[in-house]
Order: C-alpha cells, then structure tokens, then sequence
C-alpha cells in the first residue's frame, strides 16, 4: 500500500505575502520533500493540506497519522502539552545579527517620538499602552510580556490599555500610527514593515527598547508513530530544503528561511519555562478550534 503523508501549515505563516503565493510556496517545497523521500520510502506521497489557525491546527496534527506540520514555537509547546505523541524534528534556519541559526528573539518596541529610552518608563506614560498579536504566539505576546513581568511590569494591569491586535503587522502600524505607545513582536517586525508601501521610513520611526533571550525558531512538527518512517522524513526535509526548489519555496513562505536543521521536542522547553513563569494556564492562550 502507498505511504501518505499530509503536510500543512497556518494561514500567517508569513505576513505580507498573499495567501495563493504562500500555498504555491508550499506546494513546491512539498514537491522537493516528496522526491527525496521517495528515495527511501519508495511511492510515498505527500499531500498538502488546507491552512487552519493554530488551535485547529493542533488538533488535526493530535487526531491524525503520518502527520507533519508547520507550526509556531508555541503552537507546537501547547499541542505538546496536549498530546505527547507530537514531535519537533527540524526547524528553520535564518540570518538573525549576521549569523545563520535556529533562534530568533522577541522585541518591545516604541514610536522614536514616544520619548521612551527604557521600558520603565512606559508605566508613567499618561498614554500606558500595549499592543499584542495574539495569545498563541511566542514573540507577539508570551516573551514580550514575560520581558515586562520580569521587570515588575504587569503586562495587563499596569497599562491603561492592552489590545490584542490580531498580528505583527496590525502592531507594528498601529505603534508607527502612535495609536499604542509598545508594540511586542519578533526582532525583524521593523524591517518587515519598512518593506511595505506607505511605511518604507519605519525603521527610522520605531525603535527597539528591549530584546529577549534568544527563542527556538520555528519547527516542523510531526505525528509519525513508526520510528523508521519518521527517521526517513526527517532527513527528506532537510534535503529537501538544500535543493533549489527547497529553498526559494522556505524563503517564500516561510519568512525567509534559509533552510532546515534537525532538532528536537526538548529544545523548545524554554518556551514550556516561559509559560510558567509567565503564570498563565495553558488552555488561557490556546482558543477554542
């Protein structure tokens, strides 16, 4: 019988690039992976799925077999918390201060006209507000707001408002709008909105006030009961993203990523650390599928 596997993945994957692009992107990187695997695993097809938002997302994976997903750092640390039988088998790689690696950091950052030098001082603002992605997000909510608990800030209470705003994006331009006085997101949501129309003078305009310690980038996912099978996807992926078709379609829709290396479940325990530290409930970030 054929070995089929599914490949999915979520719908803001990457922002600002078009939902039909991003498919295209994926569908060509599930063509390279198809083909490497097929050298191990002969007749396996991979099959891409429809995007769904994290929490379903989590749920398919948990439900199915032969399962393998692109997710978010903290999507996966929930869906783990769920379900042990999901595993983190690679990850991607990309440039972060000069340097190919596999972690990114999270960022609180501010309008250059705020008048803000340091995070403190965003408590004695008149107008105290915070402006997150959503709460199943690692770096457009979780370690930022971990950045202002750590320094005695709550990152509800102690602002006169706090908005989840629905994306890097929708945060970025709403603090280049002066509208919220911090923005949360990862360390290139500056770059990312200087690339689009209307805000190519932003990273003149915002600034970083505080970074994070350093969070495992995003993983590829799997739910592959049978330890060969998932040994012989592993190191299809990571061909698969050496090839040329394999690296155009990461860096298409996958925020830029310059490849794939190995990892595994225990590298993203920080992120598990982070949840408790923060003192939130997991089923607290994780809506309803």
């Amino acid at each position: 019988m054929p070995i089929n596997f599914q490949l999915g993945y979520y719908p803001w994957i990457t922002q600002h690039v078009e939902p039909a692009k991003i498919r295209s992107a994926v569908e060509l990187f599930a063509s390279a992976f198809a083909k490497e695997l097929q050298q191990e695993l002969p007749g396996a097809t991979v099959h891409v799925t429809d995007p769904v938002d994290v929490a379903p997302q989590v749920e398919r994976i948990i439900s199915g077999e032969r399962m393998i997903e692109f997710m978010n750092p903290l999507g996966f640390v929930l869906g783990r918390l769920k379900s042990p039988k999901l595993e983190a088998v690679a990850v991607a790689q990309r440039m972060i201060d000069g340097k190919l690696g596999v972690d990114y950091f999270a960022q609180l950052y501010t309008h250059v006209d705020s008048g803000l030098t340091s995070i403190d001082q965003a408590v004695g603002k008149v107008q105290k507000s915070v402006g997150y992605g959503v709460p199943y997000s690692t770096s457009n909510f979780l370690f930022p707001a971990l950045q202002l608990q750590k320094r005695r800030i709550h990152p509800f209470l102690n602002f006169k408002t706090a908005e989840f705003l629905g994306g890097h994006p929708e945060v970025a331009k709403a603090v280049y709008a002066q509208k919220t006085l911090l923005g949360a997101g990862h360390d290139g949501v500056i770059t990312d909105l200087s690339r689009q129309p209307g805000f190519e003078d932003a990273k003149s305009k915002l600034k970083t006030l505080v970074r994070s310690q350093p969070i495992p980038s995003d993983p590829i996912i799997v739910n592959i009961p049978d330890e060969a099978e998932r040994k012989a996807v592993v190191a299809a992926l990571v061909r698969a993203a050496g090839t040329d078709d394999g690296k155009r379609a990461l860096a298409e829709f996958w925020g830029n990523a310059k490849g794939l290396a190995p990892t595994s479940s225990q590298q993203y325990d920080v992120i598990g650390t982070a949840i408790e530290e923060l003192r939130v409930r997991p089923e607290e970030l994780l809506p309803k599928p």
